[in-house]
């Protein structure tokens, strides 16, 4: 184990070989060796000496999780710019199985997620996760529904918890559950994050995933494979190069490079559901918890994101892989 730039580097081979460690730069090592040739090592070595000191090939080596790395500092949504919608089940203060018919924006911009019909909205429930509220919505019928956001570029965040059955009936094809979309019939159809069920290997696996659709190029994906009934915190990005999904902080997917700019769809956002109708009447319904969701119309720096998933692991109890206070 080498520390190295705060962070902690762990190298596989014996300490008693271990003669150096030279620091080339910020991120690559040479690392001196005696008796090489007695177990595998990066890169060739002259053989011709069995007590001869051999200088591996650089060696580039990614961190892992370490005390020794600073810990990072909380930013609440709206320290951070572009965000155009926020929603927080704890802002409601509702009692215990309401039902909402408008989850209010916390950004300042006024743009409520409503829905006036009574038997399709999602119910308040306390004390779902780390003592604090969540929206439950059905997988039936219940949604929300908000205005138009103008974007090229986006971050969309949220914490959830999909708790819909394997169903075998929905095969290889599958099933999706929005959790928030700007998605409806062609061409408004610009981008949403769904979990997702589909038959592999004769059996249900799920995922989660992040769909956008770049002007000039057909829809572009990135996630991660998860369990049902598990509590996530999910960021998808476009950047206009690269879609990523990062799941409780860590990379799982990043996309071809695809550049260009996010199609210009003129409907609002839905949570819950989407709203296109062809080939499709159900609308893919999502069944499961929501406490918090947001989204911004650019794609989040490395700071911002890292500073966001401190803030909700600390609010919700979840776990990131940097520290965080």
């Amino acid at each position: 184990m080498y520390t190295i730039d705060r962070n902690t580097y762990r190298v596989s081979f014996p300490n008693a070989f271990l003669q150096g460690i030279i620091q080339v730069s910020m991120r690559t090592l040479v690392i001196l060796l005696a008796s090489a040739s007695a177990f595998a090592c990066a890169g060739s070595f002259p053989e011709t000496n069995w007590e001869q000191i051999y200088i591996a090939n650089l060696v580039t080596l990614e961190p892992t999780r370490s005390d020794t790395a600073p810990p990072v500092s909380q930013q609440t949504p709206d320290s951070v710019s572009s965000l155009a919608f926020w929603y927080k089940a704890d802002a409601l203060g509702l009692a215990n199985n309401s039902a909402v018919g408008s989850w209010t924006d916390a950004s300042g911009n006024g743009r409520h997620a409503v829905n006036a019909t009574g038997a399709e909205q999602p119910v308040y429930q306390t004390g779902i996760l780390n003592a604090k509220p969540a929206l439950y919505f059905d997988g039936t019928d219940d949604y929300l529904q908000n205005n138009d956001v103008a974007y090229t570029q986006m971050t969309y965040v949220a914490v959830a918890k999909m708790t819909t059955s394997w169903n075998p009936a929905w095969g290889t094809f599958g099933y999706r559950m929005n959790v928030l979309a700007q998605y409806g019939d062609n061409p408004q159809n610009a981008s949403q994050v769904y979990f997702n069920w589909a038959e592999v290997s004769g059996a249900g696996k799920s995922t989660v995933t992040l769909r956008t659709t770049v002007e000039g190029y057909s829809a572009i994906y990135a996630g991660s494979e998860i369990n049902q009934n598990q509590w996530y915190l999910l960021i998808g990005t476009y950047d206009g190069q690269y879609s990523r999904f990062f799941l409780d902080g860590t990379l799982t997917k990043e996309s071809d490079l695809t550049p260009g700019s996010v199609r210009n769809a003129s409907i609002g956002f839905s949570i819950g559901r989407h709203t296109a109708t062809s080939g499709n009447t159900h609308q893919h319904r999502f069944q499961g918890y929501i406490p918090e969701i947001l989204f911004y119309t650019k794609a989040l720096s490395t700071a911002e994101r890292q500073g966001l998933e401190c803030y909700l692991s600390l609010k919700y109890n979840l776990t990131v892989p940097q520290g965080c206070y």
